[in-house]
């Protein structure tokens, strides 16, 4: 029948826009378990979001709900958050659809409702009925399911060292998001500690489900303060520290616990019974390292005090232990009135000390757990983030907590993902890639080089460390009964580099490593602080220092065990990773790495305004502090610069505010011209000036930003001049490293990993260069891809953990270029003067010579006077001719 001769509307058919993939891997049933994924769009195929919806195996619709989290400069969207309800048998494995309904999609059915009111907000599940009230003070919704009010409400509390209580104040509740499947609030506390200005702030973001009583609650606690950091050095024991004994999360039952059952984990133990109480507590990592001198705290002493976990409970003559091991991944469960309440914690043991407590009243997750001898120091600055999921249920149901302890593996099509465009330089993985780039990089995870074996050698685990990556290379000429232990703070952005691989092999186990670094990364290596010097404020910090223990830093850099005259400093520009940031945070919509990205792009804005330091009284002009590398008087090309313009570069992905793309092109031209003379940056002497190479990779991706918004203008075609004329004189100058180690002070098997990126640049070049040079830069990129593996390849020490970063990084980004390279090649023209090289002075050094400009002045205004004062008196005297 033709609708449009009856006069009716023709309905768009729908189309297919990908796959995602969810697999079970632990044998478990999952009944409408809440899965979440970023979905990359290409350009212009997708209008709005609402535009979307997602079937299952069959057809089915599913429920679910997608967000915008970035557009396109044509508005259309380009990354599309994704949380739906997927139920999956034991094992099982299948692709879900999302399609695009042109006009608009069918609106999905509300499944849940969340409803404001003055300072209560109250969410109906459509199984359980939560009410969050500000007058509670405990960031903790009481909770009926069906006919049962079983959660009364619930508290934070923090115990200080001499057993004084303090409870939350709310400073501001927020309703985050709101959607057919999915709402989340996020409620923002602070603690009195009852000092001036001290305070411990708090983040509690509690995300809800439709037709399900399961509540995931992300706990944030960070110290704002800064640290003193005497002499530059960052340790333990700093007075800008807050020490503690105990920070809890308690869930009030609304009736008397009258049984109580607990569980290990998949091969561990457990029980039911009636017992007065019962505590999960894991006071190590349980490995075989489980003492590592990773462990220690302020005076240097070891801070774990036994290995593993004991489950204990409350008898006649003291504790009664039920049960002792390794490494607990627990839930706990307690019969209440006519249901049950149950409770487990994301990397229970992973991220020491944690507990899980039941008692007759309550059940309570142990935080920072007051059952650990040693307490507990936040540094200025630090913060530190929990997940805890707890559930309700009847009697015959099985808590589907126990489930989320391993939550289903989401992953998207490497050829969908390739096709959008949104990944710089990513590539599916195709059978004629080279095999040793490929099966160098895996071994990141299979393998004996993986990440998680290299963990056990120092026990990078407990909640400070877990997350970050052993630098092992830092220990080769280490020797000692245990292990040095050097902490890698995502030097050369590791999230970015294991994200790629994610997307490329949709492996599990890139996902696991990629996401305890982003929030180890997030949460420790950042500088969560504003009253600290405009320098360090909100920065990254380095990884420890080269070839010594970390000591007492923790991931801080600079110990006082390992100083001497003139050691120590702060975050710096030249470590400064942003991407993978901004990936996880379009992977996963987590709004903390987003804040991240922002607040490193801010910091790099305030570390170079000369108006915010006492120099500013003389000259607020730039500092160059955001684009030396190496010496405060060299400002051309390098890792400095270059990760301060990637920061600001993302940041302006991410917000779109032109304050960010303005200082990338300031920096740009400050470090770089198109008719420099390379030979006074001394390029060839790879040991001080190597890093140049980073900052002509960041021009490719401004001049991929600028071609994306259309604009051509006077700062691309700087840039891409500038580009391609250290291209030529790389063409003509550049050899590989393992050529030149003779010019290296530690001559390893790093350098010729960093060919690598000789081999980006070279077809960064080729794409942005006219015709002539094409050619030749295409050869030069193939040159040095192979010379970079071979190089590599014949150290023994090719596997340790830095030069595996780098080839994560960039190793398939010459398949991508040998895929699309001529495809992506333009006719350049324009007719724009750059004219001559400037020059630029940092501030200290200007302001240095305006002083000493002004002193000669005073001094020749002073010859002057006594000069002029002599004269008279001479005029005057009686002898006097």
């Amino acid at each position: 029948m033709d609708l449009k001769r009856r006069g009716c509307p023709r309905v768009p058919v729908a189309e297919h826009l990908t796959s995602i993939r969810i697999e079970e891997t632990r044998g478990v049933v999952r009944e409408r378990e809440p899965v979440r994924i970023g979905v990359p769009i290409p350009r212009g195929m997708v209008a709005d979001a609402l535009d979307c919806s997602l079937t299952g195996p069959h057809g089915e619709e599913l429920p679910h709900q997608c967000r915008l989290l970035a557009r396109w400069p044509d508005r259309s969207v380009k990354w599309l958050l994704v949380d739906a309800l997927v139920s999956v048998a034991a094992g099982q494995q299948f692709d879900l659809s999302l399609w695009r309904h042109p006009g608009g999609g069918t609106p999905a059915p509300q499944g849940l409702t969340l409803q404001r009111s003055g300072d209560s907000v109250l969410i109906e599940t459509g199984a359980a009925e939560c009410r969050i009230d500000a007058r509670s003070g405990g960031g903790v919704p009481s909770v009926r399911f069906g006919d049962e009010g079983l959660i009364s409400g619930g508290r934070l509390v923090l115990r200080m060292a001499d057993g004084a209580e303090r409870l939350p104040r709310i400073r501001r509740i927020e309703v985050e998001e709101v959607g057919p499947v999915r709402a989340t609030v996020c409620i923002e506390v602070d603690f009195d500690l009852g000092r001036s200005r001290a305070s411990l702030f708090l983040r509690s973001r509690l995300s809800f489900f439709a037709g399900t009583a399961v509540v995931r609650q992300e706990v944030l606690v960070r110290n704002s303060r800064a640290a003193l950091h005497p002499g530059g050095v960052w340790d333990l024991g700093d007075p800008g520290s807050l020490r503690f004994a105990d920070l809890s999360l308690h869930l009030a039952c609304a009736q008397p616990v009258r049984e109580m059952s607990w569980s290990i984990g998949d091969a561990g133990s457990g029980q039911r019974g009636s017992w007065p109480g019962v505590v999960i507590y894991q006071d190590s990592s349980g490995g075989e390292n489980w003492d590592s001198p990773n462990h220690i705290d302020a005076s240097g002493a070891l801070s774990a005090r036994h290995r593993g976990y004991r489950v204990t409970a409350a008898g006649a003559r003291g504790p009664e232990i039920l049960d002792e091991g390794d490494r607990a991944s627990p839930f706990a469960q307690a019969m209440v009135g006519g249901g049950w309440v149950a409770v487990t914690v994301e990397g229970f043991w992973q991220n020491f000390p944690k507990a899980l407590r039941v008692g007759r009243e309550s059940l309570s997750v142990g935080l920072f757990p007051g059952e650990s001898a040693a307490g507990f120091e936040l540094q200025g600055g630090e913060q530190k983030r929990h997940v805890v999921w707890w559930e309700l249920g009847l009697p015959r149901q099985v808590p589907s907590v126990s489930a989320l302890r391993y939550p289903l593996q989401v992953s998207l099509d490497p050829d969908w993902v390739e096709r959008s465009r949104t990944v710089p330089w990513f590539a599916a993985p195709t059978p004629d890639e080279d095999s040793r780039c490929t099966g160098y990089v895996a071994s990141i995870v299979d393998g004996p080089n993986s990440f998680v074996r290299k963990r056990e050698r120092v026990d990078e685990y407990g909640w400070r460390s877990f997350g970050d990556l052993y630098a092992d290379h830092e220990a080769v000429h280490h020797r000692g009964p245990k292990p040095l232990v050097s902490h890698y703070n995502n030097q050369y952005d590791f999230v970015f580099g294991a994200l790629s691989q994610f997307l490329r092999t949709g492996d599990g186990r890139w996902w696991a490593l990629l996401k305890d670094a982003a929030q180890h990364t997030i949460d420790i290596d950042i500088y969560h602080t504003q009253e600290d010097r405009a320098a360090y404020n909100g920065g990254m910090f380095w990884h420890t220092d080269h070839y010594k223990e970390a000591a007492t830093c923790g991931h801080r850099t600079y110990s006082r065990h390992n100083g001497g005259s003139g050691y120590g400093g702060g975050p710096s520009n030249e470590h400064n990773y942003t991407s993978g940031l901004l990936l996880y945070y379009y992977l996963t919509g987590d709004p903390e790495a987003a804040a991240a990205v922002r607040e490193l792009a801010h910091w790099v804005i305030a570390m170079d305004d000369g108006g915010l330091n006492l120099f500013g009284l003389v000259d607020a002009g730039p500092t160059g502090l955001a684009s030396r590398t190496v010496d405060d008087d060299y400002h051309g090309p390098g890792r400095g610069a270059g990760n301060s313009v990637n920061a600001v570069l993302d940041a302006y992905h991410l917000a779109r505010e032109r304050c960010f793309l303005v200082k990338a092109e300031e920096l740009i031209q400050r470090c770089i011209h198109p008719a420099d003379d390379i030979g006074q940056h001394k390029l060839d002497e790879p040991e001080y000036r190597w890093s140049y190479l980073v900052f002509l990779q960041v021009l490719g991706k401004y001049l991929d930003l600028k071609q994306e918004l259309g604009e051509m203008d006077y700062g691309f075609h700087y840039a891409r001049e500038g580009l391609v004329h250290y291209a030529r004189w790389m063409a003509l100058n550049e050899v590989p490293y393992k050529a030149v180690l003779h010019k290296m002070l530690i001559p390893t098997e790093t350098w010729p990993a960093q060919d690598i990126r000789k081999c980006h640049v070279f077809h960064l070049a080729a794409k942005w260069s006219a015709p002539g040079d094409r050619e030749s830069f295409a050869e030069r990129a193939g040159y040095f891809f192979g010379r970079c593996l071979n190089d590599l390849l014949s150290f023994e020490t090719a596997y340790l953990t830095r030069p595996l970063v780098i080839l994560s990084v960039y190793g398939h980004a010459h398949a991508y270029y040998c895929r699309h390279g001529a495809g992506l090649q333009r006719d350049w023209k324009h007719d724009h003067c750059f004219g001559q090289p400037a020059g630029f002075v940092p501030q200290r050094a200007r302001v240095g010579g305006e002083l000493r400009r002004k002193l000669r002045m005073a001094r020749a205004e002073l010859v002057r006077l006594l000069r002029d004062k002599g004269g008279s008196l001479r005029r005057r005297s009686p002898g006097s001719s």
